[in-house]
């Protein structure tokens, strides 16, 4: 439907609020490698994978945290002034799987993608993902097919993924609804990612009263987080929606709110 559409003066794209990442679980050894978690992010166009297989509004994330979640004390949108995490580049993907499998002392790794399968679009994602790590020599990929309730509550939970494909969308509209999802002490933190330099970071967000110095440390939180491929972001989920031409300024925000303060009805 977007194909048909998209060139409609009616047509627009819009955030759902949610990101769609890859959960590392660092229990698993080879993942435990930052070089084979940075094959796998390499590995993802995640242009591609928006813009032809999903089309549905989606676009690629460049970050922990989702446009339009929060702006700086200037008014700076968080997205656009941490900057971007996030690129395709294969060749550079074979050389780090390269290194990791060297560091590992292996010739081939086999990783797991769990989703589930009454979560769509995770399903085309998770096969998107499939192929393009199937073109990297020296890994295996499977997938693990199953719901999204016994993909929370038991695999992840349990510790029994190697990647999950999860999603999450902001409880309220600041950084720290994503970024203490990290912390050692989180219970979601399935894939026991522990990074006491991040830990004690975000203990001073927690209690700092400066906003621009909350702000800097909150963006120091991501860079450590994505620096070091703790998870691995991949599209912001958008939708397709046709509206009025004559309906100006209205927004729509990720925490899944919609504003009609400004809005105007031109003739």
């Amino acid at each position: 439907m977007v194909d048909k559409y998209k060139d409609d003066e009616a047509f627009k794209q819009v955030p759902e609020g949610f990101l769609y990442y890859l959960s590392v679980n660092f229990q698993n050894a080879d993942l435990a490698n930052a070089n084979i978690r940075q094959a796998v992010s390499l590995s993802i166009n995640r242009n591609d994978l928006c813009e032809k297989i999903l089309k549905d509004g989606s676009f690629a994330a460049t970050g922990f945290i989702l446009s339009g979640l929060a702006t700086s004390p200037d008014g700076v949108d968080f997205r656009k002034d941490s900057g971007n995490f996030t690129s395709y580049d294969k060749k550079k993907a074979q050389e780090s799987l390269d290194e990791g499998l060297k560091e590992l002392g292996k010739d081939q790794i086999t990783l797991r993608f769990t989703y589930g399968k009454d979560e769509s679009p995770k399903d085309v994602f998770v096969t998107y993902l499939q192929n393009a790590l199937s073109e990297l020599d020296g890994i295996k990929v499977e997938m693990v097919a199953t719901t999204k309730q016994d993909r929370i509550y038991n695999k992840q939970k349990n510790g029994d993924f190697d990647l999950a494909v999860t999603r999450w969308g902001p409880d309220y509209g600041d950084p720290t609804t994503y970024l203490t999802i990290a912390l050692s002490t989180n219970g979601s933190n399935y894939g026991k990612y522990t990074n006491s330099e991040l830990d004690a970071l975000m203990d001073k967000v927690a209690n700092e009263s400066d906003a621009n110095t909350r702000w800097q440390k909150m963006k120091d939180a991501e860079k450590i987080l994505l620096d070091g491929y703790a998870y691995i972001p991949v599209f912001e989920k958008g939708a397709a929606t046709l509206q009025n031409p004559k309906v100006k300024n209205l927004v729509i925000k990720p925490c899944r709110t919609i504003s009609f303060e400004y809005v105007e009805k031109t003739e």
